[in-house]
This record gives C-alpha cells, structure tokens and sequence, in this order.
C-alpha cells in the first residue's frame, strides 16, 4: 500500500507583494508633491494679498486678466523723479492720515509755468473814456485870465496861472525850458533858437537841473489841483528825454498833452503812443491835418484829440487847416486875434465822428 502523502495547507502567494511594494514609494511621493503644491499656493496667496495691500502695488502693472477695471492709472514718471528729486523725498514721509478735503503732503506739486513777457513802454489802443474827446480847446497861455470856458470845454492856462477854472478840463503849463532863465537849473546848452527868442534857458537834460525843473512844476501844479499839463518845447531834446518827462509827470500822477510831436521826426510815434499822453496840440509851422492823422494811427491812436492853435498871422493857416481836419475825427481849430495866445476863436470845433464841419467864428 502506497503511503500517501500529507498535504500542507496553501500558503498565500507571495507574487502580488513585490507589486504592492512598488507601488507604495510613488504614492508616497505623489502625496509630497501635492502637499508641496498646496503649501506653495497657500504662501504666494498670503504673500499676493500683503503686495495687493502694500503702498507699491499702486503704481504696479495692472493683471493682464483685469478686464473688469475701467480706471486709468497714472505712473509716475522717471523724468519728473529726475527733475522733481523732492517729490520721492516727501513721499516716503508723508502723513497717511490727512484730513478730509486736504490735500496729501505727498500729493505731486503743480509745476508753476511762469511765462516772460518784455515790457511794453507804449500802449497802441486809443482809450475809449477819454474825457477830453469832442471838447474844444480854449488855448489861453498868453494871459492870466482863465475865460469864460463851459462845462463841455477845456481851457490851458498859462505858466503863472495858480488855479483850474471853475467849469470844463483844465490843462497847466509846463516847460521843458528854464521859463524864467534863472540859471538855478543847469548845466544849460546854447542849440535851441526859440531859448533865445524867448530868453529861456535851455537845460541839458543829463545834469541835475533838468529832474529838479520838473520835479518842481510837477509838485507845484499837483498842490494847485490840475490833472493835466502841456510840456512845451519838446522839439528841443531826444525823444527818449521827452518821454522821460512824461514817466515822471506819471509819477505825480499828472496827464500829458503833446506839444508839436511831429518836429521830434523819428520819435514822434513815441512820443504820441506813450499811454500817459492824452491829445495832441499843434502850432503852426508844426504839421498839417494829414501828418497828424498819419501820426495817430502810427502811433495807435487813430482817435487822440488834436487841437490846432494860431495867432497873429496864422489866421489863414488855420483856415486851411480846418478845410483838411474836418474828414477827421477829434480835431478842432482855433484862433487867437489878441496876441500869442491871448484868447480863442473857434475856426473848427472837433467831432467824434468825421465829416463834420463846426462852427466857424472871429
């Protein structure tokens, strides 16, 4: 009889183990890895929140992704850090906690633009209010009488006349001369024919003489209460110290009447520009209407109040004179038959609009 064999249990099979521990490292690593993952995440979120919140973040690039913000961003510019190094300094020190309404320390300045203009000595545009227009000049500096002037008329009254008349505009004589030849103003010059003829004293405008002159009539005639003065013989001096005269009677706040502008040639437009001349008187000998109307609009004054004066022989001049001025505008003639300037006669009284020919008297 065969013996038969024992048979032992089965054991389990050992083929499935070594896959099980294959497989055992990968999911231990894939475990890291997502944990790495999450970990990572979790720290730029934090450290994208605090950017997110950080002054900086201000002026960083928008996300591409932002297609929601509708704002428009201003960066600073590295040209104006440059030019302005003082707005990064307030920057980093500027108070967070400003009021409502206030405006942040570091807030950029306004960059002031300041523009150069060179001064302009003299104002072309007539003015529209002056009061002397459309008035007819009563030309009176041969006598110490004021006249009869009415409230719509202007009387010039003479170097020693010590008041305004009572009605109208008065205007003061001034000289540019010595009136009396004292020989308190000097240094004096010997060039001028009508010093002579009148025995003035001609004073040499770069010597102390010639400031103290007119400082003294200008103080004086100011005290008296006149507003507006004639500077007579202006044909005897430059331009430029004409036009110095009249700076200074601006300074006493007194109004200047040109005398004769055309015989200063080159600087006659100049001298009838400057914004503190107020009318134009001319003498015979000194310009006709035409010059003068040329002469205004030259010097941008196309309506300045013009005054011709004659006496003696010049009644025939200013006859023809008021033939020409009366297609102009603020022109008026006048003639005096008691000596130089002893009264005034009408010959053409001046209108604001042309085409007018007045009254003409003896």
């Amino acid at each position: 009889m065969t013996a038969t064999p024992m048979l032992r249990p089965a054991l389990p099979s050992r083929r499935a183990e070594p896959q099980q521990t294959a497989y055992r490292p990968t999911a231990r690593l894939t475990l890291k890895l997502l944990a790495s993952a999450l970990v990572g995440a979790a720290i730029t979120l934090v450290l994208w929140q605090d950017r997110s919140h950080s002054p900086a973040s201000k002026t960083s690039a928008p996300v591409a992704g932002d297609i929601d913000s509708q704002e428009t961003v201003v960066y600073p510019s590295a040209r104006l850090r440059l030019r302005h190094p003082d707005i990064d300094r307030e920057a980093e020190t500027a108070d967070t906690e400003a009021e409502p309404g206030e405006i942040p320390s570091n807030f950029p300045r306004r960059v002031h633009t300041l523009t150069f203009t060179p001064p302009v000595r003299y104002v072309g545009g007539a003015r529209k209010d002056n009061p002397l227009a459309g008035k007819q000049l009563r030309y009176l500096i041969g006598t110490d009488s004021l006249g009869r002037a009415g409230d719509d008329e202007i009387v010039e009254v003479s170097y020693d006349t010590s008041r305004p008349a009572r009605r109208g505009i008065s205007i003061a004589y001034c000289n540019l001369f010595d009136e009396r030849n004292t020989g308190r103003y000097g240094p004096y010059l010997k060039s001028s024919d009508t010093a002579k003829e009148y025995n003035e004293g001609q004073i040499d405008p770069r010597g102390p003489g010639w400031e103290k002159n007119l400082r003294e009539q200008f103080a004086l005639r100011k005290q008296q209460g006149f507003e507006y003065i004639e500077l007579d013989n202006p044909d005897a001096y430059a331009a430029k110290d004409v036009i110095g005269a009249i700076d200074l009677a601006a300074a006493y706040g007194l109004k200047v009447i040109a005398k004769n502008p055309l015989l200063l040639e080159k600087g006659a437009a100049s001298y009838v520009a400057h914004p503190n001349v107020y009318g134009i008187i001319v003498e015979r000998g000194a310009g006709g209407a035409a010059e003068v109307e040329a002469l205004r609009r030259k010097a941008g004054k196309p309506h300045l109040p013009t005054w011709f004066v004659a006496f003696g022989a010049g009644r025939s001049w200013a006859g023809s004179v008021a033939s020409k001025a009366k297609r102009y505008r603020n022109m008026g003639v006048t003639y005096s038959s008691a000596g130089e300037y002893g009264n005034s006669i009408d010959i053409l009284a001046p209108s604001e609009s042309t085409g007018s020919t007045g009254p003409e008297s003896m």
